[in-house]
């Protein structure tokens, strides 16, 4: 049976294909980042079993994930890395790597030291992936996880790259030692600290530390609630806010002018699919305001989107 597309997710595979399809292999900007430390028991890695991999594309970054990685010392030297990679097919490709000059390697310890470092094959139960999917959201807020009694597929996750926070919904997708890849549908409920109004606040009014507290809410994007109150303290209620309700940036003005050239995160949404970008402002502006804003790594692809604050826009998506 065929599942009817909306036209906002027609909108949003068309601004994807905008956003992330580059004009040859070459011109792909993939970051790798990898931990100072790595918590295994292996003699030998693979670059996508102690490595997050995120941009370019799945085949790019299928090539780079099974580049193999041999310790010395109990150690991976960067500049292993680096050479490791110039060997390879991806070769060509535009890679940031994000490590320290030497990575050690320890001996995991269960009770306390999980990251998506350790063979993906321990991750027995959902409360297990939490570390590992908020790992791939750069995440450090709160998330809960359910499978709907879904088993963990044993073997190494390889598709999603990265998770958006705010993503009610992904496929995580598994291939075991045998070639063989399983699916597990995975809901997700993120949660952040955020600043509530201790008394009505209204429009004009302007904010101070003593209108706040922090408490626990739920999100759907990233950058929607200020998290400390220095983060707002001195900006302009620009409708009137209920007592007890959250903060939302996108109600506040700043009195300080982003400039242009900044660089931020360009964001997009549509019946539940997500997605994000680096990009770069291409006109000054405040929270609330509409500017263009172009890819960090294309200056061809230029978009309108709303300043939700200095690191974070949005393109609307109907």
């Amino acid at each position: 049976m065929y599942r009817k597309i909306k036209s906002g997710q027609i909108l949003l595979l068309f601004l994807l294909l905008l956003l992330f399809v580059n004009i040859s292999e070459a011109s792909q900007t993939v970051k790798i980042k990898i931990p100072e430390t790595i918590y295994s028991t292996r003699s030998y890695f693979r670059l996508g079993q102690i490595a997050n991999i995120t941009g370019g594309s799945r085949q790019l970054r299928r090539i780079l994930s099974n580049i193999e990685i041999y310790p010395d010392n109990g150690a991976i030297e960067r500049a292993d890395v680096l050479r490791a990679i110039n060997e390879s097919d991806a070769g060509d490709a535009r890679i940031e790597l994000y490590m320290p000059v030497l990575s050690r390697i320890e001996t995991p310890n269960y009770e306390g030291n999980f990251t998506e470092t350790e063979p993906q094959s321990l991750y027995r139960s959902p409360a297990e992936l939490v570390p590992l999917i908020k790992s791939l959201a750069a995440w450090h807020g709160g998330l809960e996880i359910s499978t709907n009694n879904y088993p963990v597929p044993d073997g190494k996750l390889i598709d999603p790259a990265s998770i958006v926070p705010g993503t009610s919904y992904a496929n995580l997708r598994f291939q075991d030692s045998s070639g063989r890849i399983k699916s597990l549908p995975v809901q997700m409920i993120w949660t952040q600290n955020a600043m509530i109004a201790a008394r009505n606040i209204k429009r004009g009014d302007r904010i101070s530390p003593q209108d706040l507290y922090s408490r626990p809410v739920r999100i759907t994007r990233p950058g929607m609630y200020a998290s400390s109150p220095n983060e707002i303290a001195g900006f302009t209620a620009n409708k009137n806010i209920q007592q007890g309700e959250p903060v939302l940036l996108s109600s506040l003005t700043s009195s300080s002018l982003i400039k242009r050239g900044r660089r931020v995160k360009i964001y997009a949404r549509s019946a539940g699919t997500t997605a994000s970008i680096d990009g770069v402002l291409l006109e000054d502006g405040r929270p609330g305001d509409w500017v263009k804003v172009r890819r960090a790594d294309n200056k061809r692809v230029t978009l309108r989107a709303k300043i939700i604050n200095e690191n974070l826009v949005e393109v609307k998506v109907d």
